[in-house]
């Protein structure tokens, strides 16, 4: 073989080569860029899951928030549809025209997270804290949204009725033509047994820890206990073995009454807000007039206003109303303590 023989095989092997090393070169750069686009993608998805876990673990404590600050079914008092429920987006959840323009309440969620709950009743009457969790890049995108979390609560079947009605009698609620009431009003009398609104038991046994008042005799030899105080009670729950007398001078709040006899009520109860006064009779109640009385009464007999006389809060009567005219009624719901219901509200189910 010649030497330009030998020159020619060596050139035509050198230009085979280069190609082959490009295309080399070239697949290690594509699988370079196909391995980077593949770390980058998860790390994004990791990222994206780690979002969306702090998203769901700031809607529970935002739950569990709501549960807590919730003191009785008063505070449950928008009402909502389970579709609108379903399809929440966090834009739609803080936004107060979808629930009648009650505000959202913020949970405590450091930035970059926010979270927040509603208290909301379904038109099934299930009552519920709904609260969302997102994470934010600054103060308007959100990066990772939760879905909701729906935590389901009942009350007390006694808190329940006193939320419900203004007046709620077993027998009649018997108004006069000048007599004015603001809330919802029933009378199990005379009615079908479809129609009867189920009443809650009345237990006037003195709780544990109340303190029990004096008792004394009148001129027809009855026990009864008079009641003077006023102020701010502390929530202390007072018993009374007979008749209780609330005198005229009287003018107090946060507090429970228990009678096991008749209650007339000659003062001031209750404040302007939020009701913190239950009053429990084993009889008959009187609320004398002019008087604004601010609470939640019940009775196992009949409950009566005198005219003059206003109530702030609801009446639930074994027996019958009687509102004559010259007397108010305004239905308010607030979070007085009852007696024999050491839990107010109870956790039905809590998810998603």
């Amino acid at each position: 073989m010649t030497v330009d023989a030998m020159r020619g095989g060596t050139a035509r092997q050198a230009g085979v080569a280069l190609p082959v090393v490009l295309v080399l070169l070239a697949m290690a750069v594509m699988l370079g860029v196909a391995g980077l686009r593949s770390s980058l993608t998860s790390e994004r998805l990791a990222g994206n899951l780690k979002a969306s876990v702090q998203a769901g673990m700031a809607a529970e404590a935002a739950a569990a928030t709501g549960w807590a600050a919730l003191n009785g079914p008063g505070d449950i008092a928008v009402e909502t549809s389970p579709e609108v429920l379903e399809s929440l987006t966090w834009e739609a959840f803080t936004d107060p025209s979808h629930f009648q323009g009650e505000a959202v309440t913020f949970g405590d969620c450091a930035a970059p997270l926010r979270c927040a709950y509603r208290y909301v009743e379904e038109a099934s009457r299930h009552r519920l804290i709904v609260a969302m969790g997102v994470v934010m890049e600054g103060d308007e995108r959100v990066l990772a949204s939760s879905e909701p979390v729906r935590v389901a609560v009942v009350f007390s079947r006694l808190a329940e009725r006193f939320s419900r009605y203004a007046l709620l009698a077993d027998g009649e609620v018997l108004a006069g033509g000048e007599a004015a009431t603001e809330g919802r009003v029933h009378a199990n009398a005379p009615r079908d047994e479809a129609d009867r609104v189920v009443m809650p038991e009345i237990d006037v046994s003195p709780p544990e820890a109340a303190e029990t008042l004096t008792l004394e005799t009148d001129e027809h030899g009855q026990p009864y206990c008079r009641f003077e105080a006023s102020g701010d009670l502390a929530g202390r729950v007072y018993h009374c073995a007979g008749r209780l007398e609330i005198g005229e001078t009287t003018h107090f709040h946060n507090a429970t009454l228990i009678a096991r006899g008749d209650i007339h009520l000659g003062g001031e109860v209750g404040r302007e807000a939020p009701v913190d006064v239950a009053v429990l009779s084993g009889g008959d109640i009187y609320i004398e007039g002019p008087r604004t009385a601010r609470g939640w009464f019940m009775s196992a007999g009949d409950t009566e206003l005198a005219v003059g006389a206003t109530l702030e809060g609801a009446i639930i009567a074994h027996g019958d109303i009687h509102q004559p005219s010259g007397t108010v009624v305004r239905h308010l719901v607030g979070g007085p303590g009852l007696p024999h219901a050491p839990r107010e509200k109870r956790l039905l189910s809590w998810g998603r």
